[in-house]
């Protein structure tokens, strides 16, 4: 069984688009349960019945976004952040299992409600690689790009206007 989690505080800008993506494609994934977490703490999610779990966040990457296969050993270009210290516990607990992140780089992490445009045109790009990716997996996902990117603005945007969109 496969799971989607999406995590960040979505009152620190960017920092929610995981969040805000799990929310959006919850119903519209087949094959793997997607929860959003928020600002809730992975160790309190009962993985052992997950062969495969994919984790929606922002990182710290040179890219604007990335989708990267996660080990102890290897962290392929991310830096460490407030969500890894979990991060590595869990996958010393569950080491037989696949961890991936799909990563989008936070343009704006401070307080306030609502993803940064350049949030907004980063996930626009990623979502296709995305779904590409589910579809490897053996992840059926009905939707497409520009209604996910509707939905984003609709549920993660405390205004077009105020995002300049």
């Amino acid at each position: 069984m496969k799971l989607i989690i999406g995590v960040g505080n979505r009152l620190m800008k960017d920092d929610g688009f995981g969040s805000c993506l799990a929310e959006v494609i919850i119903g519209k994934v087949n094959n793997a349960e997607v929860i959003d977490l928020g600002l809730g703490n992975l160790l309190g999610i009962d993985l052992e019945k997950y062969d495969t779990i994919i984790i929606l966040d922002v990182a710290n990457i040179s890219e604007d976004y990335g989708i990267y296969k996660i080990t102890q050993t290897s962290e392929e270009g991310l830096e460490q952040s407030l969500h890894d210290s979990g991060l590595n516990t869990i996958l010393k607990i569950y080491e037989n299992k696949d961890f991936y992140i799909v990563a989008c780089k936070p343009e704006e992490i401070e307080v306030g409600y609502g993803l940064s445009k350049e949030c907004f045109l980063r996930i626009e790009k990623l979502i296709p690689e995305f779904m590409t990716f589910l579809k490897k997996l053996g992840i059926d996902a009905d939707f497409n790009v520009m209604e996910i990117i509707e939905e984003i603005k609709e549920r993660c945007a405390y205004s077009t206007i105020s995002n300049g969109i």
